[in-house]
């Protein structure tokens, strides 16, 4: 790992532990003025989150989708500029929980995050999870 590798690695470390604690000031202080977020098409919220405060109105988007999800973050791994994050989502649904696994990779510049795009393991299933939640509400 290069030093700037553990440089990016310690900027996306207390990004996500500011994030998953709620402390969104200290989160957005390790993110670029021109954060995107990249989300896939397919996906209920899809699209490209633009700004400094993008990852809290997504998060809350997100939220509203999934009431009562969970988010564990189950490591980090930096190279080539980029850190790579594991995440486990855990879905309260009707059957019971549901577990999907996603990966963010995180792009930076200036020593910020500056782009965040997640990848589910599977879209279709979480897409067609959203709409049968959101037919229950």
């Amino acid at each position: 790992m290069t030093g700037d590798d553990a440089a990016n690695l310690a900027v996306a470390t207390r990004l996500y532990e500011a994030a998953g604690r709620g402390d969104w000031e200290a989160a957005e202080r390790e993110l670029h003025d021109a954060l995107e977020i990249h989300e896939a098409a397919t996906m209920p919220y899809a699209g490209i989150y633009r700004g400094r405060d993008a990852l809290r109105r997504l998060s809350a988007i997100v939220h509203g989708y999934w009431p009562g999800t969970r988010v564990d973050r189950l490591g980090m791994a930096a190279g080539a500029g980029r850190v790579v994050v594991f995440f486990r989502m855990v879905i309260a649904a009707p059957e019971g929980e549901i577990s999907h696994e996603i990966v963010e990779v995180n792009e930076f510049r200036d020593g910020k995050v500056a782009v965040i795009k997640p990848f589910y393991w599977d879209t279709g299933a979480m897409a067609a999870l959203a709409k049968k939640l959101g037919e229950q509400h």
